[in-house]
């Protein structure tokens, strides 16, 4: 069986902070059979560049009031695909609507107080996309701005971080899936901060 490998990459949000995708970040997923996107695009035609590596998949992310971006609305919620006999499942991983605004503000709050961080965020938020999607073999989420791989019964979760450095504590970065023989391989490819 010959390898397929995914590259996964969250959090552009091009043009509102970050111009275009990093040289490093296209060199990162050079040669995949196909990239998605956990969302927070912005501008949808930020993803062309992708498009020159592999077929690309994206999701909508949420609305960011500072930025005045709708996290690329016009975007799917959710995509499902079969990829390499997985089901895959992604999505931005936050929730939608006013209760997840409110759990972001408290989040944001409890993370400026040092009480949490986005690792809490993340097992949160796997544990409820587990919950969700309980058919899928793996889920891609982004949101939290952090890397994070786990695996929640027979269902790995991957948060590839983001394409740009957020705050102090967190590193940009995009991630590879490699799915062979055996469980699919995870590697977090960090990227040089901006």
């Amino acid at each position: 069986m010959s390898t397929f490998t995914m590259g996964l990459l969250s959090d552009t949000h091009i043009p509102h902070r970050l111009k275009r995708l990093p040289q490093a970040a296209l060199d990162a997923l050079a040669g995949v059979d196909v990239i998605l996107h956990a969302g927070d695009v912005d501008d949808p035609a930020a993803l062309e560049p992708l498009r020159e590596i592999a077929p690309v998949h994206a999701v909508s992310g949420n609305f960011h009031i500072l930025d005045l971006s709708d996290g690329g609305a016009s975007l799917p919620k959710v995509v499902e695909l079969e990829l390499a006999n997985r089901r895959v499942v992604l999505v931005h991983g936050h929730r939608p609507g006013p209760i997840g605004f409110l759990f972001k503000g408290l989040h944001v709050f409890a993370e400026n107080l040092r009480l949490t961080d986005n690792g809490a965020l993340n097992r949160r938020s796997a544990r409820r996309l587990a919950r969700a999607y309980p058919e899928a073999d793996i889920i891609v989420f982004g949101h939290s701005h952090r890397a994070h791989v786990e695996w929640i019964g027979d269902i790995l979760l991957v948060n590839p971080g983001a394409v740009l450095k957020s705050g102090n504590r967190e590193h940009p970065s995009v991630a590879r899936i490699s799915i062979g023989k055996g469980k699919p391989k995870v590697e977090i490819i960090p990227l040089p901060g901006r």
